[in-house]
């Protein structure tokens, strides 16, 4: 009891710093997004449910095949398996196109916001800052807009496909299932760990593409000013640095992530290999074993990605809201 009153008096004293962090702020302005378009967040979530299972049902399909081609009774299966391959992009293809009328009507709409609030507040005097402070407020709101969108369409699927694939392998043995969920935990905390390492660079990387708009319009503005110029090249050496080893350091630890997510699958694979017998597996179920954990695996690449994007964007919101104070 002593324990629960000493964490929720931590938790009451950290609430209004974390509230007052800009992270907190671009999370409820995300939050704030998909409400206010709640009509297409619905729709998208529902569309994504039905994209997720159709995508899963040519695994299961495959498997069926495979084991009636050694049985000898194939029945439609050929043509629902040609069904169903063709109807799973198709889905797809709509989901994008709904997500990205979503993307748009949110850009246009925060960013003409933001914008004339920033022109309302009468702060900027001269060409440089004007042009930081667009810079900074155009990437605030990407980041909004484009967490929104990935929110929506990234995290569903690999939640469902998980769901789907333990179901099946729990059903399958509880051993199996067990340990392919305790192994996509591996990869969730190094996307963690990842993030915070590169949270410093981010932050500058922002902080320099602001700086580097004003600077801009300010040397053009100013063309007679040399000392301009070499602020400008400064500026944008700092920049290319900054920008490649974000680039190295990243394409790194997503090897590293990628490398983790095989081997959890042929983890599973290698686990069923050894107790096939037990449970009386049949070629057929080790088609949609394979299947299933290789579409959870490029699932959740990419949302982890979309993870990686959103920490990104929620950086370029927290440079915006320093400078708005």
């Amino acid at each position: 009891m002593g324990a629960f009153s000493h964490l929720r008096r931590t938790v009451r004293l950290a609430g209004p710093g974390w509230e007052a962090s800009p992270s907190w702020a671009f999370i409820k302005d995300v939050w704030r997004l998909i409400w206010a378009y709640r009509g297409y967040s619905l729709a998208i979530i529902i569309v994504t449910i039905l994209q997720e299972i159709a995508a899963l049902w040519p695994v299961t399909l495959l498997g069926q095949f495979i084991d009636r081609l050694a049985a000898g009774d194939m029945g439609n299966i050929v043509w629902l398996f040609m069904a169903a391959s063709i109807l799973a992009p198709g889905i797809a293809r709509a989901n994008v196109m709904l997500r990205h009328k979503m993307f748009y009507e949110t850009d246009f709409q925060k960013l003409v916001e933001l914008v004339c609030r920033t022109a309302d507040q009468g702060e900027h005097t001269n060409a440089e800052a004007a042009g930081a402070a667009y810079a900074r407020t155009a990437n605030a709101v990407s980041g909004m807009t484009n967490a929104a969108y990935h929110v929506l369409g990234s995290f569903t699927p690999v939640i469902i496909k998980i769901i789907i694939v333990s179901g099946s392998l729990l059903s399958y043995n509880r051993f199996l299932g067990t340990v392919y969920l305790l192994s996509l935990i591996i990869p969730a905390l190094m996307t963690i760990v990842f993030n915070r390492w590169l949270r410093v660079h981010l932050d500058t990387q922002y902080s320099i593409v602001s700086d580097v708009q004003g600077a801009g319009i300010r040397m053009i503005h100013e063309r007679e000013n040399r000392s301009l110029r070499d602020h400008y090249r400064e500026i944008m050496h700092t920049r290319k640095i900054v920008l490649q080893t974000l680039v190295y350091k990243n394409q790194i630890f997503t090897y590293l992530r990628e490398a983790a997510l095989v081997g959890s699958q042929f983890a599973v694979v290698f686990i069923a290999l050894g107790i096939r017998q037990q449970i009386g597996m049949t070629a057929g179920d080790f088609a949609r074993i394979i299947g299933y954990t290789a579409q959870v695996a490029a699932a959740f690449i990419s949302a982890a990605a979309c993870l990686d994007a959103i920490i990104s964007y929620s950086r370029a919101y927290g440079v915006y809201a320093r400078a708005k104070g």
